[in-house]
């Protein structure tokens, strides 16, 4: 049995080549020379978890190219808030997240020590701060990652590409790869590695593969993430017999103000409707599909919008919820609704549930349905019946019930998936013809438990499934730790140690 020992490789304090010199002697897969020989990492993706990999990796001797699909690196981190945080806990994990109980342990217990490691490459961190109930983390510029991490990758004497993608890999000389890179809409060129890492962002920009996993609603639903995340990692792994997670029908993200709002990237967060875990939430039947209180905030409600007709939803709500203040959510419901509204949305305000109702006729949604929806949510919050309604209600139980009313007209947005590579927790990706099921509940006896690891091959980030299955962890840890994990376990393992 192929078992890792899951051990943390210590960083490198000493160094017999400079980092220049580490990438020239490690340009070949194979050498005569009686010098100590340079592991060469290949990092495919520039965002957190790459960044985090070639550092790491180049800390521990390693020669490190990173090549980035798109022309400027920080991939989705560019659009976030830049808070680095993860559950304080592993009860609250266990009841909140589905998924590897074990790498997910990995970033909750990493967390800390590994944001100390990036303050400690001059990223500029905040003071610890607590993250809803169940959380914390530190806040960070994303540019000033960037800007920082680039510094240190390069000091190191590491490589960094843009424009260049990944088109195959085949394996050579037992343990490394030959990458077929596509560096220009012409050209290709076949770069040599003895180990590479996969930190490409997930697959959320690929039509073909959301609609194999995720939504058949692949012509609506809106790409909140980067442009470049198209399954590259996922598809070349696959191709070399790479094992799956469960979960690859889940995904994370937030609904955001539906067409005809007009906004661009830069107004990704302004444009989110984050209260529909407090709202009511009808599709365009007029009916309710989900417990919109599910999982840690809005997003497990917005996945269920993205299998919805037109992966399209109206979030309801009343005076009382447009006020609430939601600790740690940048505005409260009725700001996100001025904007959405000011950006050209559809809403619709309205005195009374059968103004609101008949209104929403226009939108080509039956009022009777919609009223007697309203109605019964209505009477079962009140009685104290919410956990009878189907689909039941069991938090934020709040009845619609105090004028004025807004409906806003939301698709769902996709930021990243959840499943992906099968990966152990030194992140080496799974074989899956060596591998025993990667079911969450598979039940074997001691003797039939196997993991078969393909030889130096390594994923991080978005591209590791079963992180954050029905719901949410944290995106930014994960790739802190799974990028600085699979750096370090790249190097060593293709060095030889």
């Amino acid at each position: 049995m192929d078992r890792p020992s899951g051990s943390w490789p210590g960083d490198a304090t000493e160094r017999e080549l400079s980092g220049a010199a580490r990438f020239e002697a490690g340009c070949a897969l194979t050498t005569e020379s009686k010098s100590p020989r340079v592991p060469k990492v290949l990092i495919v993706g520039g965002g957190m978890a790459g960044l985090c990999a070639a550092v790491s990796a180049l800390e521990m001797g390693a020669a490190v190219t990173m090549i980035e699909k798109g022309e400027k690196l920080g991939g989705s981190m560019r659009l976030s808030n830049g808070l680095v945080w993860t559950f304080k806990d592993t009860s609250a994990l266990r009841s909140e997240v589905r998924g590897n109980e074990s790498l997910q342990d990995m970033v909750s217990e990493s967390l800390v020590r590994d944001l100390d490691w990036l303050a400690k490459l001059g990223v500029e961190c905040g003071p610890f701060r607590p993250f809803q109930w169940y959380g914390r983390g530190r806040t960070v510029a994303p540019d000033q990652v960037i800007a920082a991490m680039t510094r240190q990758i390069e000091a190191l004497g590491g490589r960094i590409r843009t424009g260049v993608a990944l088109h195959r890999l085949r394996p050579v000389c037992d343990r490394g790869y030959a990458a077929e890179l596509r560096v220009s809409e012409t050209a290709e060129e076949v770069f040599e590695a003895d180990a590479v890492i996969l930190a490409t962002g997930g697959f959320q920009g690929n039509p073909a593969l959301l609609a194999r996993w995720i939504t058949p609603n692949t012509d609506f639903i809106y790409l909140r993430a980067n442009p470049w995340s198209t399954g590259d990692g996922l598809s070349v792994a696959m191709d070399l017999g790479a094992a799956l997670t469960s979960g690859m029908g889940e995904c994370y993200g937030h609904a955001m103000a539906a067409p005809p709002a007009r906004f661009g990237p830069k107004q990704f967060s302004e444009m989110t409707q984050r209260y529909g875990n407090y709202a009511l939430a009808l599709n365009l039947s007029g009916r309710r599909f989900a417990d919109e209180s599910a999982g840690t905030g809005e997003e497990t409600l917005n996945a269920e919008v993205a299998r919805q007709e037109e992966a399209t939803a109206i979030y309801i709500i009343d005076s009382d919820i447009a006020q609430i203040s939601q600790e740690f959510v940048l505005a409260p419901p009725h700001v996100s609704v001025s904007r959405a509204e000011a950006a050209g949305a559809s809403v619709i305000r309205a005195d009374s549930l059968e103004a609101l109702a008949h209104a929403l006729k226009a939108w080509g949604v039956p009022p009777q349905e919609v009223l007697n929806t309203l109605r019964t949510f209505n009477e079962a919050l009140t009685a104290g019946t919410a956990d009878q309604l189907v689909p039941p209600r069991r938090r934020n139980q709040h009845p619609i019930a105090k004028p004025p009313f807004m409906a806003v007209k939301v698709r769902a947005g996709i930021t990243f998936t959840c499943g992906g590579l099968a990966t152990d927790v030194d992140m080496r990706v799974l074989r899956r013809t060596g591998t025993i099921s990667t079911l969450p509940m598979v039940l074997a006896d001691a003797a039939d438990v196997s993991y078969c690891a393909l030889p130096n091959l390594y994923a991080a980030g978005c591209d590791v499934g079963g992180l954050s299955n029905r719901g949410y962890m944290g995106g930014l840890a994960c790739a802190l730790v799974t990028g600085r994990k699979a750096g370090a376990q790249a190097a060593a393992s293709a060095g030889g140690h």
